[in-house]
C-alpha cells in the first residue's frame, strides 16, 4: 500500500472518529440539559416551588393549546417547523393559539426518545381556557420537539443547544448562544475549583457558550475559559 492511500486512510479514520466522538446517548443529553437550563417545579397546592429557565420565543410558528396530556407537540426538523402542536380542541374565547415573538415559557421537563429531544414547555402567562376543567386561570402547554433523522445519537450536544436556541432565548441569560452569535459576558473571572460538579460551575460561571461530551468526560467552553470534567467531576480548567 503506498504512502498517499495510507495517509488517505488515516485522514479517514480521524475524520470519522472526529465526527462520532462527541455525539450523546439519551441519558447524557437530558443531563446535559438539565445542567444547561433549570427546570421550573410546580407546588402540589399551585404556585411553584422553584421556577427554572425562562424561555422567550425567537421565531413565528409556535402553536400553543389547552394543556393535556395527549397535546401534540410542535415538530421541528432541520431548524423548520414540520408539525404544529396543539390539538382538534381550539382553547376558546379571544385566546391566540399562535406563539409570538418575544412571548415567555416555563420549561417543566426534558424528554428524549430515538430520534427526537422534548421540552415540555407552558406559558408564562395564565387564561382562563373553556372547558379544561380548571378551576382558574391555568397556562397553555406548548411543548416542543427537535426532531433528527439519525437520531440524537447522530448529533452532537452542542448542534442540539444550537437547535433549541435558533427558536428560543433565555430570559436573563448572560451568555447565548442564537443563530451562532454570542451575547453578553459569562463572568469566568470567578473562581472555580478541582472537584466541582457540572452544576457547581454553571452556579459560578453561568450557562456554557459550548459543551461537548466524550464518554466520562465533558468540557464546558467559555469566552475566555475552557473547563475539563473527568465523571462529572472539574479536573482541569484552561
Amino acid at each position: 500500500m503506498g504512502y498517499p492511500v495510507r495517509l488517505i486512510l488515516i485522514l479517514l479514520f480521524f475524520q470519522s472518529l472526529a465526527e462520532t466522538s462527541f455525539a450523546v446517548s439519551q441519558d447524557e443529553i437530558v443531563s446535559l440539559l438539565e445542567t444547561r437550563y433549570r427546570i421550573t417545579k410546580p407546588a402540589f397546592l399551585g404556585g411553584f416551588s422553584e421556577i427554572g429557565s425562562v424561555f422567550v420565543v425567537n421565531r413565528e410558528g409556535l402553536r400553543a393549546n389547552r394543556p393535556s396530556k395527549i397535546f401534540s407537540p410542535n415538530v421541528v426538523r432541520n431548524r423548520r417547523i414540520e408539525t404544529v402542536g396543539g390539538g382538534d380542541i381550539p382553547p376558546g374565547g379571544n385566546i391566540e393559539p399562535n406563539l409570538k415573538i418575544g412571548d415567555r415559557l416555563h420549561l417543566y421537563g426534558i424528554h428524549t426518545g430515538d430520534g427526537f429531544v422534548e421540552l415540555e414547555l407552558f406559558t408564562v402567562n395564565t387564561y382562563v381556557v373553556t372547558g379544561s376543567g380548571s378551576r382558574g386561570p391555568t397556562p397553555l402547554q406548548a411543548s416542543t420537539r427537535f426532531s433528527y433523522d439519525g437520531g440524537v445519537a447522530a448529533v452532537t450536544a452542542d448542534q442540539i443547544i444550537d437547535d433549541i436556541h435558533h427558536w428560543f432565548s433565555v430570559e436573563g441569560e448572560a451568555w447565548s448562544t442564537v443563530d451562532g452569535k454570542k451575547g453578553g459576558e459569562a463572568g469566568a473571572s470567578r473562581t472555580i475549583q478541582l472537584g466541582q460538579t457540572r452544576e457547581e460551575v454553571v452556579s459560578i460561571l453561568g450557562p456554557p457558550a459550548k459543551i461537548f461530551l466524550l464518554g466520562s468526560k465533558s468540557i464546558f467552553v467559555y469566552p475566555d475559559i475552557k473547563v475539563v470534567f473527568i465523571d462529572g467531576k472539574v479536573t482541569n480548567a484552561e
